[in-house]
């Protein structure tokens, strides 16, 4: 908890970070994934989307054997709000960040030791190379309305157009789901969207949280906790969520990974919360990651909704949910 501090107040998710036993394979599946690199070493890979970020992804060395979730990275609106975390019981002192972007940074740990990494002052990509860089907007002819006159639609083969990273979540034990969700809501800008829970218990088993703005809208969910049945040793990614620019755009990417030999997870499909068209993947070290497109917004306005944790609450339509995907271990495909 933050005791008397104000909350901190985010802006945006930037991007997750990762360590890779194998970083040349896993460099490999990000380029296939959509990512662009924008600096990179032997240890450590920055990669971006179209958007405004600097980065979205980090993908680092594992010093060891296994591999490794290291932290989200968050835009705050303010240094004050970094002195504020800097204040809080696992905060560090304030630092200077040398990757993309520069600015200063603060590190948190969540109740299970999680770290989060808080951002100010980090200098967002030219609106001009932004705009350069943005794919053509897929016009669509409805049975009612049909704008796309005297055009066709054509698509060229290759990776999906990754904007942005727009959510992740981890599995905690349930022990500690209540702790986790009281944390997050606490100490930063977050709200509960929506949570599913157990029909037997009436406890809640996963909750997706916004970053509220207040009015303004912002999207359906940047970060969640979940809770499975069974013990958690330590908490887990379950995964990282990119958006996409079209669902052409994500359909074409499906199967260029397919091609590439890459590890389908689940999906195509579309979620009931959320309403995203999703497409779930397995990087090389065993990681699943996401590609999305047209996600709800919500705002302060929208009702906070409980449901029935069952498959028909996890997709609207698309193929049976992977066991793998409830695990989120690769060996259970």
């Amino acid at each position: 908890m933050n005791g008397t501090l104000p909350k901190i107040q985010l802006i945006r998710l930037l991007y997750t970070h990762y360590q890779h036993v194998n970083l040349g394979a896993a460099n490999k599946f990000f380029i296939d994934f959509g990512l662009k690199v924008v600096q990179e070493d032997e240890e450590k890979i920055f990669y971006r989307g179209f958007g405004e970020n600097p980065f979205v992804y980090i993908a680092e060395k594992s010093p060891g054997d296994s591999k490794t979730f290291v932290c989200g990275g968050w835009l705050v609106q303010s240094k004050a709000d970094l002195e504020r975390a800097s204040k809080l019981a696992t905060g560090s002192a304030i630092q200077k960040f040398e990757g993309p972007g520069g600015g200063h940074f603060v590190d948190l740990l969540d109740p299970n030791g999680v770290k989060i990494r808080l951002h100010f002052g980090i200098t967002m990509r030219l609106e001009d190379e932004v705009r350069s860089e943005m794919p053509k907007a897929v016009m669509m002819n409805s049975w009612v309305d049909k704008p796309r006159k005297g055009e066709f639609q054509r698509f060229d083969r290759g990776p999906s157009n990754v904007h942005k990273l727009g959510h992740y979540g981890l599995v905690v034990d349930k022990s500690k789901f209540e702790a986790t969700v009281d944390f997050y809501i606490s100490t930063f800008t977050f709200a509960k969207t929506d949570s599913l829970f157990d029909e037997k218990t009436d406890k809640d088993m996963m909750t997706f949280m916004h970053i509220d703005r207040g009015t303004e809208f912002s999207d359906h969910h940047s970060f969640f906790i979940q809770s499975p049945p069974e013990p958690v040793p330590f908490a887990r990614p379950h995964h990282s969520s990119f958006e996409i620019d079209s669902m052409d755009s994500q359909v074409m990417g499906h199967y260029y990974l397919q091609e590439e030999g890459w590890t389908n997870c689940w999906g195509i499909g579309r979620h009931l919360l959320g309403s995203q068209i999703f497409d779930y993947w397995f990087d090389p070290s065993g990681n699943i990651v996401e590609h999305y497109s047209d996600g709800d917004l919500v705002n302060s306005k929208t009702i906070y909704s409980r449901e029935v944790a069952a498959p028909n609450t996890m997709a609207v339509w698309g193929p049976n949910v992977s066991l793998a995907f409830l695990t989120t271990r690769m060996e259970d495909l």
